[in-house]
């Protein structure tokens, strides 16, 4: 979950990370388990302050990588 205090992000989500959303100041997102998607800040100038809750502190650990082309998993080593 996340709470976008200052800035704008776009988000990019879903299967081969089709769908977009844009998010501004004052909105909250969930974003669902398991859900691929990457956040990009709109602007080259001014940053993101959001605050972010993730299930457990060890979330960090586990995010994997994801091939958006061929929307799949990319398998650690390969």
């Amino acid at each position: 979950m996340l709470y976008i205090l200052e800035g704008n992000v776009r988000h990019e989500y879903g299967d081969k990370l089709k769908k977009t959303l844009e998010n501004t100041a004052g909105d909250f997102i969930y974003i669902k388990s398991g859900v691929p998607h990457e956040v990009f800040n709109m602007s080259d100038t001014e940053p993101v302050v959001a605050f972010v809750s993730r299930s457990s502190a060890n979330e960090w650990d586990k995010i994997v990588p994801y091939d958006r082309e061929k929307g799949i998993i990319i398998s650690e080593g390969k």
